[in-house]
């Protein structure tokens, strides 16, 4: 548990301050709602647990337990409060874990009202923290190692699992990944993560990956560079957990006017290996959140904070904040970490100008923002200790395309990484659309994005119709030719990438060249092969003869590259050109399979006798060289036409 009284904002000499306060639109902004707490003081200390994110504020033997996740509280009396350093609740909240002195930890079985107590091993040194890394798995982390035990609650046993004996500095701790980091040396830059198995995943053990060295800046003759705890966060972006460590100028090191952030990749499956660097541009206090897969960066000194998405954007080339731009690409998948594989290091830049929080009443009154008061913790939590509020810092989607300079393609890029993307793409998409402010080579550009993404389904195609070209097309006043063009360009996209077209869209171009009297550009979208070749499109075509008897053909060679026999004789017979159903029938020898009552229902429905009798004889003749007689089987189901063609052929 953390103690609010401390400053988590790195800090270092103040160079130059460069970035300038934007106007706030509200895209960074804290939770309408946040969690109410007694304000820090000398005889109210309060704690934050980020497994559970919970805040403990004690007051005499009494704490209150307000819980971030829901919104509740609860209050419960513990005997020798005052001494509390740390408190913390087990996952399932069965046990409550507190440590009143350096040598030791008490459990508190609620339910059965009972204690008991583990002390550290002898010649660990003092427990610095300790963190429940399942619902009845716990570690101590002490100066001189880390102590990883089993809670029997019912029993009031403790049971020693693992332990290792390391010099520990500090240390952070992920509840999402499981992930202990500890710091060692006396530079503090070594660090040995551990990973600790969960029951759920069939094993209790602790795995002690490889240590890494983070790089510091130099030292000077009067400071030695030192990793503190207040540089390093643990951030999960897009399911990988990520170490970060902020790296300040110390004085008198001219060669270094900027703070960066460097990115460490951590897995169990390989070494620790940084991956990317955050270029702040500035110096000063920073603190680090992360909001929907988005690093945050604030900086205290001018009340700002930056972006950075390590899955969208491409490497600086200089100090201002790039304008990306898109082109085609292969079918990518999300995410697509924008970093290199090779070893080498990306450098990341701000991916818009630094903004300001949306601006905070409480009781009536702006608070005090990006305070010297504030903690910060993972994913997106801000105390302010002095004033007891808890927020969570959000970020409003659907305003980032008002602060980004950059294609509409890089965009769209940048919103897709986003939790809840599709109406913020959507409504981008219909602005493009009904203003006609985009080429169509940069809505292609967009629809190839959406439709490249590998075992996904990012926007279908029926919300692209109800929520893009739906109210496009019941626009009377839009030029019909920039629908098709726009409806082609789509279907252009959804070919490229392998996806089966829904019908609808076929519909939808179709109708509007008819209505347009443009036939003869459908035959050209057809010649070549805009339109791709499907059953329903041909249909669509053999329905368009009387309009445009070219488009009869059109559909009879698209069903023959489909290699649709069936939908082909049918096709014939519907218009009842029976001869040409049977030529085509026995030009690849299906003659001996022909339903004899589909082909004389034709001829009789065609009102020509004389078609019927060819159509007859001609079965009849099939009959005698098959089974030696003229006759039809009773399963063919032909006698209707039998008994006709007695009655108009008795004479012959």
């Amino acid at each position: 548990t953390t103690l609010l009284y401390t400053i988590k904002f790195e800090q270092c000499e103040i160079v130059c301050v460069t970035c300038a306060m934007a106007s706030s639109t509200g895209l960074l902004y804290l939770s309408e709602n946040p969690i109410k707490f007694p304000p820090v003081t000398r005889t109210t200390p309060v704690f934050y647990d980020e497994t559970n994110q919970e805040i403990f504020a004690l007051d005499g033997d009494v704490v209150t337990v307000y819980s971030a996740k829901d919104g509740s509280e609860h209050s419960l009396t513990i005997d020798n409060a005052v001494n509390i350093i740390s408190i913390k609740y087990s996952v399932d909240h069965s046990l409550l874990a507190v440590q009143r002195s350096n040598q030791s930890v008490d459990f508190l079985n609620l339910q059965e009202q009972t204690e008991f107590s583990q002390n550290s091993r002898k010649g660990s040194g003092n427990i610095i923290g300790f963190n429940w890394t399942c619902q009845n798995q716990i570690v101590f982390i002490n100066h001189n190692g880390i102590e990883f035990y089993q809670v029997n609650g019912k029993q009031g046993k403790v049971r020693s699992i693992k332990a290792y004996s390391i010099n520990v500095n500090w240390f952070v701790y992920s509840p999402q990944f499981c992930v202990l980091v500890v710091s060692s040396t006396l530079s503090g830059n070594v660090l040995h993560p551990f990973y600790f198995k969960t029951p759920q995943q069939g094993s209790t053990n602790i795995n002690r990956l490889p240590k890494f060295q983070v790089e510091l800046p130099p030292s000077t003759p009067t400071q030695r560079s030192q990793l503190h705890e207040r540089q390093v966060s643990l951030l999960t972006l897009h399911g990988k957990l990520f170490l970060a460590v902020t790296k300040s100028p110390q004085h008198g090191q001219e060669s270094y006017k900027t703070t960066e952030i460097g990115l460490y990749v951590l897995t169990t499956e390989s070494n620790v290996n940084k991956v990317a660097t955050l270029q702040l541009g500035i110096t000063g206090r920073f603190a680090v959140n992360c909001v929907d897969n988005m690093i945050v960066v604030h900086h205290q000194n001018s009340k700002t904070s930056m972006l950075f998405d390590i899955c969208w954007s491409s490497p600086a080339e200089s100090n201002s904040v790039l304008n990306l731009t898109t082109t085609r690409t292969p079918a990518f998948k999300i995410p697509n970490f924008n970093l290199k594989q090779d070893g080498s290091i990306t450098t990341f830049r701000p991916i818009m100008q630094p903004m300001a929080i949306t601006q905070f009443l409480h009781d009536g009154a702006p608070c005090e923002l990006y305070s010297s008061s504030w903690v910060v913790f993972q994913p997106g939590i801000i105390i302010d200790a002095k004033i007891g509020l808890l927020w969570e810092l959000k970020m409003s989607v659907g305003k980032l395309s008002q602060h980004m300079v950059c294609s509409k393609p890089a965009l769209i890029r940048l919103l897709l990484h986003r939790r809840s993307y599709k109406n913020t793409i959507f409504c981008t998409l219909r602005s493009l659309v009904m203003t006609q402010s985009s080429k169509l080579s940069v809505l292609g550009d967009i629809f190839d994005i959406l439709n490249s993404v590998i075992d996904d389904v990012l926007v279908t195609q029926d919300e692209m119709l109800e929520e893009v070209f739906n109210p496009l097309l019941c626009r009377d006043e839009v030029d019909p030719n920039y629908k098709i063009s726009l409806i082609t360009e789509y279907i252009r996209s959804l070919r490229l990438h392998k996806l089966r077209i829904s019908y609808f869209f076929y519909e939808i171009i179709v109708g509007l060249l008819v209505r347009c009297n443009q036939l003869f550009r459908l035959h050209q979208l057809v010649q070549f092969q805009v339109l791709g070749d499907s059953a329903p499109l041909a249909c669509l075509l053999l329905s368009l003869e009387k309009s445009y008897q070219p488009a009869f053909l059109l559909g009879i060679d698209m069903l023959k590259r489909l290699k649709d026999t069936a939908g082909i004789t049918d096709a014939l017979l519907k218009k009842h050109d029976v001869t040409s159903a049977l030529q085509y029938a026995c030009s690849l020898n299906q003659e001996d399979s022909m339903e004899s009552a589909k082909f004389l229902q034709s001829a009789v429905d065609s009102g020509d006798n004389v078609l019927f009798y060819t159509t007859y004889q001609f079965f009849v003749a099939r009959n005698e060289r098959l089974r030696k007689s003229p006759e039809f089987l009773p399963d063919e189901g032909v006698g209707e036409f039998v008994t006709l063609y007695k009655a108009l052929f008795s004479e012959l």
